[in-house]
């Protein structure tokens, strides 16, 4: 059986997803920040006979996310999925596999999943040449940035709508950015943090200010802040074996695989 989740599902839902707390953290954080009610988000439960949790989709924004602790899809979840259409969706690769069949004028890519529970390097942090967004201009420029990088696929959204998304998501997580002459360039950011962890997104250099050592600045930043002052862990994924050498000496381990797939514009 599926439904539609509400608010006496919160502990529930939570308790089945926190079982697998790392790569069920934007489902997690989700949850934990919007809950239920909210206009531009949707969590569904699929259930066995006895009410236990089969898998959980959710649907935030343009947003889609599926999870099960089984290798399993149950093709129900295409009527939902197709009445109310997403841009992109992501999830665990194996269970993505099944899925992506499904998706027509989709493309995806698989990525290395990791996460760090320790700083591997505790080198000084120049805490001085570092900052955090918390205004609707600096939500602009950050877009002004990742506009002009192709992998973030930022520039198929509209720049105010990405402002205003910026600013919600600041309850979610911490954006950190280095700015030269006005303009930012270098960021790394966090989203979907939860009670116990908390997602690395977007690292992202200016291609000019490349090998500085900016973007291993920013999320070591990050790592301070989370592991050793919030004590929680951190995760990301990347598919860039340069980046993910560089994160593995800051203190992050491969734990699996991250699947991303986005609809093909034209």
């Amino acid at each position: 059986m599926i439904r539609k989740l509400t608010e006496k599902d919160r502990s529930s839902v939570l308790e089945y997803l926190y079982q697998d707390p790392d790569f069920n953290i934007f489902l997690i954080g989700d949850i934990e920040a919007f809950g239920f009610n909210r206009d531009f988000q949707k969590v569904y439960g699929e259930f066995d006979d006895q009410g236990r949790y089969l898998g959980v989709y959710i649907k935030y924004r343009s947003n889609a996310l599926y999870y099960s602790h089984l290798k399993r899809f149950n093709e129900a979840f295409l009527d939902i999925m197709f009445s109310d259409p997403f841009d992109f969706m992501s999830g665990k690769s194996d269970l993505m596999a099944l899925i992506y069949p499904h998706l027509k004028g989709f493309r995806h890519r698989t990525m290395f999943f990791c996460s760090a529970h320790t700083m591997e390097n505790d080198d000084p942090i120049n805490e001085d040449s570092i900052r955090v967004v918390s205004t609707r201009e600096e939500c602009g420029k950050l877009y002004d940035l990742l506009a002009n990088i192709e992998e973030f696929g930022t520039r198929k959204i509209e720049r105010d709508i990405y402002i205003e998304d910026r600013m919600i998501g600041l309850g979610m997580g911490v954006i950190l950015y280095i700015d030269h002459q006005g303009t930012i360039i270098s960021t790394a950011a966090t989203t979907a943090e939860t009670t116990k962890n908390a997602m690395v997104v977007a690292v992202a250099t200016k291609e000019e200010y490349r090998k500085q050592g900016y973007g291993s600045t920013l999320v070591k930043a990050l790592m301070d802040l989370y592991i050793n002052q919030k004590k929680k862990s951190l995760c990301l994924f990347y598919d860039n074996e340069e980046a993910g050498r560089i994160y593995k000496r800051l203190g992050f381990k491969d734990i699996g695989f991250w699947d991303m797939c986005d609809r093909i514009v034209g």
